[in-house]
């Protein structure tokens, strides 16, 4: 049959006519391809803008406790140093780190449990250690699989200034690393969808297509891309949770370390459970089509077994495993996994096979072999059925199609209840907003399901309208994915730490010359631990912004005999006056700062004024 498939009620439009109708044609094919080809530009540039945005992932797992203590004055050199956190943590390579004043790290030997104890992080310290303050730094992988990092100070005999190197204890990790690895998440992702759902829909409704290289190519594309996809998290989860470079993916000593955490134990038995899927997908590209129901049946069930086998080892490493209500959100999480493979993939199939152009051989070239394409059926490029075969079979897959976003709909409510409790986490943070983008696109998939299944309620539906809407659903359905594939990388936002606010402080100064009074106003952003920005404010006796000479700013801790820390204050420029900035103001521990402020408004006079804001972890 020429032309393609743009049939209404059984009849094929455009069969016949004359040059006009195939300049039509051709112009009509024209659109579609460039339509096809704007939905494939626009999918990709949403999938890769999501993962150039991806929110790094936060702390999920917290700290209870450390020995020693956060600013601790010793007397003497503790042997080692430990942390407890309040949920079971994994440990890679450099997982506890400890530096000296002069930034060298002393510590003995690599980080283990302590006591065997899988919620503590502990290491040996080197003897002979120098008196002053020591920055330990850790970095773990959480119950969940995500990365988590932080640091704190102990001194020993006497204090001294934290060495800068302690920040180099728990990078931030690697930027390619962090992409790559949600492009490995997410093409698992995709594979589990054309692998699941392309078999469901052959085991299922349509055997007679197990000889379709179309089908066969979804899903053995799909086995190798999640194969693929698996391989890739495997070797980039030790640089992802160790704060590596990419150039660390094929270190044995990382991935040794990987496979003792949570995930790479999960992905290992993923690799195991694709070997199964691969012998299935084998049988079902050359014994499907000739086999009996009941064989059908049967392998169905050991297709269903493995599929949900794949599922867990999803839901058993990410959100769901850690938390509350685990007993109820595991099986939910594999729910929603299930319900996503056979809806997406099920329309990857219908829109690459079912709903795809029909295998067009030349009528003569039919009359005169036809012995040859008897003798050859399971070598035919593309297996044809009839209209009324696909409307059936696109009937009967819409039933189980509405039941899967049922699914969908209600275990992802119930997920984003579980992780935003409250409508401010939604909006404020990165989960939150992550969240509403998914949202935002499953509604809009949910319109596009609607019309198609009102195409399908017409008296003569029009298939190849049909097959442009699927199109347009899968096309966004892999956007869907990719947001999903971020959302598990985020901390959820139930699991957040407060957000740390500005610490605000102001007093007066006077220099002792004329017109030398006024106020300074000191902005801490944020009162936390860590890199900040502290802005001074200088305001004459009238309140109106002062430009003065000079001004200098310093950090102390007296509590804790740190500082004072000198800081680099810049002018914000002449159309911010008596404004002054230090962007990079580190705090190194939580207490009450002083802030030291000395004014200059003569070539002799100035006057110190101190501050004192408070600093939280």
């Amino acid at each position: 049959m020429r032309g393609g498939l743009s049939a209404t009620g059984g009849a094929v439009r455009g069969s016949g006519g004359g040059p006009g109708s195939g300049r039509a044609a051709r112009k009509g094919g024209g659109i579609r391809n460039a339509r096809r080809h704007l939905i494939a530009v626009l999918t990709a540039v949403l999938c890769l803008w999501g993962l150039a945005a991806a929110p790094a992932a936060s702390a999920h797992a917290t700290v209870v406790s450390t020995d020693p203590a956060d600013g601790t004055l010793l007397p003497t050199a503790p042997t080692r140093v430990t942390v407890t956190y309040d949920e079971a943590v994994s440990l890679q390579l450099g997982a506890l780190r400890v530096f000296a004043p002069d930034g060298s790290q002393v510590e003995a030997g690599s980080a283990d449990h302590l006591g065997g104890k899988p919620q503590t992080a502990s290491v040996a310290l080197k003897p002979g250690l120098k008196n002053g303050t020591y920055v330990a730094s850790w970095r773990v992988i959480s119950a969940d699989s995500h990365p988590v990092r932080g640091a704190w100070t102990f001194s020993i005999g006497t204090t001294s200034t934290p060495n800068s190197g302690g920040a180099e204890a728990a990078p931030t990790g690697s930027r390619t690393v962090g992409v790559v690895y949600g492009v490995a998440r997410w093409l698992a992702y995709l594979g589990f969808a054309a692998l699941a759902g392309g078999a469901l829909l052959l085991i299922a409704f349509t055997p007679k297509l197990a000889h379709d290289r179309r089908l066969r190519t979804l899903i053995g594309g799909g086995w190798f891309a999640l194969l693929l996809g698996t391989v890739a998290a495997l070797l980039l989860q030790g640089p992802y949770g160790g704060g590596f470079g990419i150039g660390r993916a094929f270190d044995t000593d990382v991935l040794r370390a990987t496979l003792q955490t949570r995930l790479g134990k999960a992905l290992a038995w993923r690799l195991m459970l694709l070997g199964a899927a691969g012998v299935m997908v084998s049988w079902i590209a050359t014994r499907l089509a000739d086999v009996s129901v009941r064989t059908r049946r049967v392998a169905g069930g050991i297709g269903a077994a493995i599929a949900i086998g794949l599922a867990a080892t999803w839901s058993v490493a990410d959100h769901s495993g850690t938390g509350s209500q685990v007993a109820l959100a595991l099986p939910a999480d594999m729910l929603h996994l299930l319900a996503m493979a056979t809806w997406v993939g099920g329309l990857a199939a219908l829109a690459a096979s079912v709903l795809g152009p029909r295998g067009q051989e030349p009528a003569q070239e039919e009359e005169q072999e036809p012995a040859q394409d008897q003798e050859q059926p399971a070598q035919a490029q593309a297996v044809d059925i009839t209209d009324a075969e696909r409307l059936t079979l696109v009937r009967r897959f819409s039933t189980t199609a509405f039941a899967a976003v049922c699914v969908l709909a209600a275990t992802g409510i119930y997920q984003g209840w579980r992780e935003v409790r409250h409508w401010d986490e939604l909006f404020d943070t990165d989960y939150g907003r992550m969240l509403i983008i998914k949202s935002g696109i499953f509604l809009v998939l949910l319109t596009l399901g609607f019309l198609a299944r009102r195409i399908l309620a017409a008296a003569s539906p029009d298939l190849a309208r049909l097959r442009r809407s699927v199109a347009a659903e899968f096309g966004l359905a892999i956007v869907v994915l990719a947001v999903t594939a971020l959302l598990v990388e985020s901390q959820p936002a139930s699991e957040g730490a407060p957000k740390a606010g500005p610490a605000r402080a102001s007093a007066p100064f006077d220099t002792g010359s004329a017109n030398g009074t006024g106020t300074v106003n000191v902005t801490l952003q944020p009162a936390r631990v860590g890199q900040g920005q502290l802005t001074v404010d200088v305001l004459d006796k009238n309140g109106t912004p002062e430009s003065v000479p000079e001004v200098d700013a310093a950090l102390a801790l007296p509590t804790q005999q740190l500082g004072p820390i000198p800081l680099k204050l810049r002018s914000a420029g002449p159309g911010q006056p008596g404004r002054y900035t230090a962007a990079s103001a580190v705090v190194p521990m939580a207490g009450t700062w002083q802030v030291l402020v000395t004014v200059r408004t003569t070539d002799i006079d100035q006057s110190t004024v101190v501050l004192t804001v408070n600093v939280r972890k």
